[in-house]
């Protein structure tokens, strides 16, 4: 065997071995989001938390109600004392697997300030009405279903739910 050949197939098996690395890493997020989304509909608590960065959904969240009631305490002491409260406690009720899977099922209970109440309804959920999903960095992939946007990150080695966009906004005036 010349020397020519042996480089030539080392160079071969590692562009090879690139490619593979390459579409798994391209799948993977696509296969996390799947098995999220049968821990979600088996309810089984151990599973989501282990795909949830809960800190940070809970910090996302947090950011998000701040955002979408803080004008309503302008101005306003009662708003000022207690706004922080009730959305520490709603934050608190969502941040949770149980809670996760209710917010997801139906995004409007935090838009109407709403507490959760009952069991998680995720297995109704219609995950085929996606809007996309796909990479915003290579280490963030986004999944949009009908306007609740879920970003996972890859941690480590593994994708993690670490940001729950609800597009809460202002509410219309």
């Amino acid at each position: 065997m010349s020397p020519r050949s042996s480089k030539t197939r080392r160079v071969s098996w590692a562009a090879l071995i690139c490619v593979v690395v390459l579409l798994v890493y391209g799948t993977s997020p696509y296969f996390s989001f799947w098995r999220f989304t049968v821990a979600l509909r088996s309810g089984d608590t151990a599973a989501i938390t282990a795909r949830v960065d809960f800190p940070a959904v809970r910090e996302s969240l947090k950011k998000q109600l701040i955002a979408r009631f803080s004008h309503a305490g302008t101005g306003h002491k009662r708003w000022n004392r207690l706004g922080p409260t009730l959305i520490d406690a709603l934050v608190d009720a969502y941040a949770t697997p149980d809670g996760l899977a209710m917010l997801i099922a139906n995004p409007s209970a935090l838009r109407d300030l709403q507490l959760p109440q009952q069991a998680p309804t995720v297995k109704g959920v219609n995950w085929s009405r996606l809007r996309y999903a796909f990479f915003t960095s290579p280490r963030t992939f986004v999944v949009d279903r009908e306007g609740i946007k879920l970003r996972f990150r890859f941690i480590g080695l593994r994708w993690r739910l670490n940001d729950l966009d609800l597009g809460l906004g202002k509410p219309k005036s």
